[in-house]
């Protein structure tokens, strides 16, 4: 009996021992080493993958991304399972091999995507498979005021990516996996970006003002010129809603438009400037209100044609026998040159001229955009006398950006007073409102650049034009102000006819509110400002009724 429990006394301790060796091993890996073991059965393992879009975002105003292309698929094969058979197969789908010679792994990219392909893929070499976005559609919408980058650097060299570079520069384009200890990439793990900078992503987007519906509705607007612009802005806040130039670009290829004959590059609306032709006769009506030349009443006769110091100008808008005696109301309405020849005479070059700086033409709008003109407004001592005549229409050496006229619409709109146009939504709408540019125009304040009164007699003579006047043939389907303007222009060795029409609508809004819009459509190498300008004034006028109402 005694020796029956030695026995079963040694057999517990053989046991045990054994029992607590391995409890002590099991404490020590999952305790003590754990960290040291996970890191062994795991790696991380670093891919250079080129296209990847790395840079904060570009928003619209209701954060929907404004940049952010076609989707592209990425395909990573360790090297010594890639055969012919799948390298044919990714060939197939018009994959590009981008990873480093001195990678582990084969990573090839494509915009095609097949189910099939994309299964036998996986099953025969283990690829792990992802997409992500490129940062450019080949239709970017509002491509002018984005930009593009320097490819090989991934920096900014022109619009928004320029002007916010230090905020949206990339990060370094290292795609992190997580692989086993043999180096296989382990499904079911998203892969992650390694950045240079540890940025929050709200801290490394910009949200604009551009409401993205609308901006591609005038692109698509504009989209039956050769060239031309179009801006729509928020009267009250001053915020540009959308800002389209055309010819557009495919900012994934620049390198096509980089030739002499090419502007696709350009954006007309604040990058080139043209004759005002017409729309400056609102300068020159406001020069002589705000200097006491005359009331609004004051008469002159049109007969089709005047001779002033020397220079002969036609009224292209006179029937025959022309206007006959008509105020300055009617001569805005029927965009009357002569008129105008003989107003510009009694106010004078200077005041002329002064006024027209007054109100913004010859300044840059905002502060360090890129390569922004300030157009052209000549000195008092750069004119003779006989240039008034030119000047009083709008045309000789005069020159305005879309922009700027838009801006001289919009302190008309606003009762004489000038807040600055801004490409940033307003307070609050952004997490990346902060630390922003002067340049994207960031300011609020409001001065007042000419009388209310004048303001509001101005603006009675753009609601002539669209009662009686050159924008009368319209059926209007919201209270309308407007101005057409018609300049003749010579481009390359050829004489062409550059086509404005500038006002601004009332839209019903919420809560029985009215939002006041300016708009200003350009256009190059058309008929007229009424004939070609116009139709594009109207459409943007019922879009915005639409979606407002």
């Amino acid at each position: 009996m005694e020796k029956s429990r030695k026995r079963v006394k040694t057999a517990l301790v053989i046991f045990i021992i054994p029992v607590l060796a391995l409890a002590g091993r099991l404490f020590y890996i999952q305790i003590l080493c754990h960290d040291e073991f996970a890191e062994a059965a795991t790696s991380q393992h670093e891919i250079a993958v080129e296209g990847l879009d790395t840079r904060g975002q570009i928003l619209d105003r209701n954060l929907k991304p404004i940049t952010g292309g076609s989707y592209q698929y990425y395909y990573i094969v360790k090297k010594e399972r890639m055969t012919a058979e799948y390298r044919s197969l990714l060939d197939m789908m018009g994959g590009s091999q981008i990873a480093s010679a001195d990678s582990d792994y084969y990573v090839y990219r494509t915009e095609d995507y097949d189910d099939e392909v994309n299964q036998r893929l996986k099953d025969g070499c283990n690829a792990y498979v992802f997409r992500s976005r490129s940062r450019y559609s080949a239709s970017q919408p509002a491509c002018h005021l984005v930009g593009y980058l320097n490819q090989a650097e991934k920096r900014g060299v022109s619009g928004l990516e320029y002007l916010f570079e230090k905020k949206l520069k990339a990060g370094e384009n290292r795609l992190v996996l997580t692989a086993d200890a043999a180096g296989n990439i382990l499904p079911g793990i998203a892969p992650s970006i390694k950045s240079s900078e540890k940025l929050a992503d709200e801290d490394r987007g910009v949200v604009t003002s551009i409401e993205l519906g609308l901006q591609k509705k005038c692109e698509s607007l504009l989209s039956k010129f050769s060239s031309g612009a179009c801006i729509v802005a928020d009267c009250a806040s001053g915020e540009i809603l959308a800002m389209a130039s055309v010819p557009t670009f495919n900012p994934n290829n620049i390198s096509q438009y980089l030739t002499e004959d090419s502007d696709c590059l350009i954006n007309k609306s604040l990058q080139a400037a043209y004759p005002p032709g017409s729309v400056f006769k609102l300068v020159v009506a406001a020069a002589a209100l705000e200097n006491g030349i005359c009331t609004t009443d004051r008469k002159y006769r049109c007969e089709g044609h005047i001779e002033a110091e020397g220079v002969s100008v036609a009224c292209s808008t006179a029937p025959d026998g022309g206007h006959g005696e008509i105020d300055m109301d009617e001569a805005i309405a029927k965009s009357c040159n002569c008129y105008f020849v003989q107003l510009g005479q009694a106010v004078g070059r200077e005041k002329i001229l002064e006024m027209a700086c007054r109100l913004g033409l010859g300044s840059k709008v905002f502060e360090d955009f890129p390569e922004e003109t300030s157009g052209y407004v000549p000195e008092t001592g750069e004119t003779a006398i006989q240039d008034i005549s030119n000047i009083s229409i709008g045309q000789g050496r005069l020159l305005a950006t879309p922009l700027q006229v838009s801006g001289i619409t919009a302190i008309i709109a606003g009762g004489g007073t000038a807040g600055p146009l801004r490409l940033l939504a307003g307070e609050g709408a952004a997490p990346a409102s902060q630390a922003v540019p002067a340049g994207a125009g960031t300011g609020t304040e409001k001065e007042q650049v000419i009388s209310t009164q004048t303001a509001l007699k101005l603006q009675n003579m753009m609601k002539s034009v669209m009662t009686y006047g050159t924008g009368s043939h319209v059926e209007w389907t919201a209270p309308v102000w407007g101005k057409s303007g018609t300049a003749e222009a010579s481009r390359k060795g050829r004489d062409v006819k550059d086509c404005w029409f500038t006002g601004y609508c009332d839209i019903a809004a919420a809560e029985g509110k009215v939002k006041r819009f300016v708009i200003t459509v350009f256009a190059e190498d058309g008929t007229s400002g009424s004939a070609t300008a116009l139709p594009v004034f109207k459409e943007i006028v019922e879009y915005l009724s639409n979606i407002r109402g």
